[in-house]
C-alpha cells in the first residue's frame, strides 16, 4: 500500500513539475505524510527547534506513548 502511495505521489509531483509549477520549498502536509517521511520533509529547517520545544515542554516523554512522528 505504500508502495502505491508513494508512486501516485511521484505521478502527481511529475505531472505539476511540468506544468511549470515550482515545488522547491513545498512541504509534505503531515496528515498525509507516510510513516517513514523525514521530518525534514514536513517541517524544514524547524525540525532542530521543534525538538527543544518538545523536550522543554515535556521532558518525560509522555506523548512519545501517543505514535505519530518523533522529535
Amino acid at each position: 500500500m505504500a508502495d502505491v502511495v508513494r508512486d501516485g505521489a511521484k505521478t502527481i509531483r511529475g505531472v505539476a513539475l511540468a506544468d511549470g509549477q515550482d515545488l522547491s520549498t513545498a512541504a509534505v502536509y503531515v496528515n498525509y505524510a507516510l510513516f517513514d517521511t523525514p521530518l525534514e520533509d514536513m517541517y524544514g529547517g524547524n525540525v532542530a527547534r521543534l525538538h527543544e520545544i518538545k523536550t522543554k515542554i515535556d521532558p518525560k516523554r509522555v506523548m512519545d506513548l501517543a505514535g505519530g512522528f518523533k522529535f
